[in-house]
């Protein structure tokens, strides 16, 4: 714009009284005195004869005044052409009374920052010209241009992701300064493209979600094929970040949770430096992670898999590795202060394996350590209450100890009633039990050691039936009862040598002579309380099976007779089950070998005039016999006498068969199923 030169101030150069006037004032404030004035007296008589001495003519003065003027001229065009025209400060213009082109320039200036509320300055702006104003058709033009801009940028912000923004920026665009057909134009426009974003946006959640939901069940093929469907979705923020988002998670999950598998995995091996490998494992699954929850829970468990393996030492009484346990459960499993609490409570249990007075109470002063909110508070409040209780126990089973001591049937009969007293919810229980049971066996043994020496002195007389009916006096659930046994078995052994043994020779002696139906009658007469009765048994099963296997062989050879393929195929499976233990099996398989040939010779011959019944018979020959190997041999050969290879000519031109031919001529060479003639 040209420099508003009214703005000038012509009071800005000093007028040639004002200066004078000033020099007046300079003058009169200066100090008079006498000597100053004559000096300067003198000095203005100096300067004025000087400067008559030097005073041009008047036509020379003329023309010095008139190039300097010129030059000055000159200088000052040049000067004003060079210049430029003022910038005017939109910021601070009075816009009521700003022109038509003034609101243009600002309003192109806020437009070419490119933002949306610096678009809708520009708009506004320039919306209040009037419609027959001169510079309209142009600033219409602009209210399109910038209103096609504001629907970029809110485009731009959708692609961006961000929906809100870019309705926001849509709805803003201003409407009311067209006319109303195109104001209504534009109003569906945006309403549409609002629409579309809204649909667009919906598309991307729906698929988004349904990924998640494949997440939260492990599903991760699924997972990844729901977010190609990302790809589809238009719009740039879903297709590339939203995408590249969920498959970096969608891999990161099955990554954690091939590392938790494999986690449980080493946990399910049982040893505690495998559950610590298994918890190291869980622990590197981060907080963003869909397998973070699974996580935590395994860890938790892995943790509670370490307390159970110490609190299984502290079963055992090793308190040593129970606490070297309990001390490296790690706090990632959210358990430490329970294993805390647990070395803490081992160590009063520790206490109470040697029950005394004093260990009990400093027992119970270490279990009152735990706080309230431990997991093994109610725990240690229970075991409390049995120590306390087990105080008064000690004494009463000291007491019976020393009553026990004497060894007299009275008083281990007074020392196990008072060892009883003993409640089984303290810690001396299983101890007074113990002492009671070693009592009770040597009252039980006092009390009958002579039934058990008069039966001795029976057997020793040679009445054994009396010995075992006096030592059975002895019930199962005393301390001699196995001792009593032990003698009974001997006595019985010596009836059965002196009654039993006589019967079994005499049933072994029948068998030698081959009549095994009397031996296996004779041995029956042993009856089952016998020692030897399992020898009998023994016995009259090895004779039962020669019997068997005698009637086996008599039939395999009736069967072979026939001296057919069929009949000696037959023969050798009825002998085949003949066992090897009866003592017939060795001529069985004699009969075996010889039928096999004999079959062969058959099929040899029928191989003459019948190659196809030739290998009917030979096939018939067991696979265990000495002449399979040669039936095999034959059958090959005469399959191959059957079935002979074909032979084709090779065309002269070439040794190769093209594919299609080659494969025709397959399909015409018969093949025989194994053992069956072609049809």
């Amino acid at each position: 714009m040209p420099l508003n030169r009214k703005n000038v101030r012509k009071d800005s150069v000093p007028s040639k009284r004002t200066a004078s006037q000033s020099q007046d004032a300079l003058q009169s404030a200066s100090p008079a005195s006498s000597s100053s004035r004559r000096r300067r007296r003198k000095s203005s008589k100096s300067a004025k004869s000087q400067q008559r001495k030097w005073q041009l003519p008047p036509w020379q003065v003329w023309a010095l005044l008139f190039g300097l003027g010129t030059m000055g001229t000159g200088i000052t065009a040049t000067a004003l052409l060079l210049r430029l025209p003022a910038v005017p400060n939109c910021p601070s213009i009075f816009w009521p009374t700003a022109s038509a082109s003034m609101r243009l320039y600002c309003g192109q200036l806020a437009a070419n920052k490119n933002n949306p509320e610096d678009l809708l300055e520009a708009i506004e702006l320039v919306s209040s010209v009037s419609e027959d104003a001169g510079l309209r058709p142009t600033i219409d033009q602009h209210l399109e241009l910038w209103t096609q801009d504001l629907l970029d940028l809110a485009e731009t912000s959708f692609q961006n992701g961000k929906l809100v923004e870019a309705i926001d920026i849509a709805r803003r665009v201003p409407t009311d300064t067209l006319p109303p057909q195109p104001r209504q134009t534009l109003e569906r426009t945006i309403e549409l493209r609002i629409e579309s974003w809204k649909k667009v946006w919906a598309e991307g959640e729906d698929i988004y979600e349904a990924i998640e939901n494949h997440l939260k069940n492990q599903r991760w093929t699924a997972a990844f094929r729901e977010a190609t469907n990302l790809l589809e979705v238009d719009n740039q923020y879903w297709a590339t970040t939203k995408y590249q988002e969920i498959t970096q998670r969608v891999q990161q999950a099955r990554d954690d949770t091939n590392k938790l598998a494999n986690a449980r995995n080493l946990a399910n091996r049982g040893d505690v430096d495998s559950i610590l490998e298994a918890i190291a494992l869980a622990e590197q699954i981060g907080l963003e992670s869909p397998a973070y929850p699974v996580a935590q829970d395994a860890l938790e468990d892995y943790g509670k898999q370490l307390l159970d393996l110490a609190d299984a030492a502290l079963e055992v009484r090793n308190l040593t590795e129970a606490i070297s346990i309990a001390r490296r459960v790690p706090a990632s499993t959210q358990l430490k202060d329970e294993a805390r609490d647990f070395v803490t409570l081992a160590r009063a249990r520790f206490l109470v394996w040697q029950p005394t007075v004093t260990n009990l109470e400093n027992a119970i002063a270490q279990a009152q350590k735990l706080e309230v909110d431990s997991p093994l508070y109610n725990e240690a409040q229970q075991l409390i209450g049995q120590w306390r209780q087990a105080i008064d126990r000690v004494a009463l089973l000291e007491r019976a100890r020393n009553t026990a001591r004497t060894g007299s049937v009275a008083d281990l009969t007074a020392a196990i009633a008072q060892a009883e007293l003993v409640s089984n919810s303290t810690p001396l229980y299983d101890e007074a039990q113990e002492e009671i049971s070693r009592w009770r066996d040597r009252l039980e043994t006092l009390e009958d050691r002579p039934i058990l020496r008069k039966a001795q002195e029976l057997a020793q007389q040679g009445d054994y039936q009396s010995a075992i009916a006096q030592a059975s006096q002895i019930s199962r659930d005393r301390a001699l009862y196995d001792e009593a046994q032990q003698w009974i078995y001997q006595w019985q052994s010596a009836i059965a040598e002196r009654e039993d043994r006589p019967i079994l020779n005499r049933a072994q002696q029948l068998a030698n002579l081959g009549n095994l139906n009397d031996a296996i009658a004779t041995a029956g007469q042993i009856p089952s309380s016998s020692p030897l009765y399992d020898d009998a048994q023994a016995s009259i099963a090895q004779w039962s099976g020669r019997i068997r296997d005698r009637k086996l062989l008599d039939e395999a050879y009736n069967i072979a007779r026939g001296g057919s393929p069929e009949a000696l195929e037959a023969a050798i499976r009825t002998a085949n089950g003949i066992s090897s233990y009866g003592g017939w099996r060795s001529q069985a398989d004699g009969a075996i070998r010889d039928w096999s040939w004999q079959i062969l010779e058959v099929a040899r011959d029928r191989a003459t005039y019948d190659l196809f019944g030739a290998i009917s018979a030979a096939e018939r020959i067991p696979s265990f016999s000495d002449a399979y190997p040669e039936a095999q041999r034959l059958i090959a050969d005469w399959d191959t006498e059957l079935n002979p290879p074909p032979t084709r000519e090779v065309a002269p031109e070439s040794n190769e068969l093209k594919p299609e031919e080659s494969s025709s001529f397959d399909e015409q060479i018969p093949v025989r199923e194994f053992g069956r003639p072609l049809d």
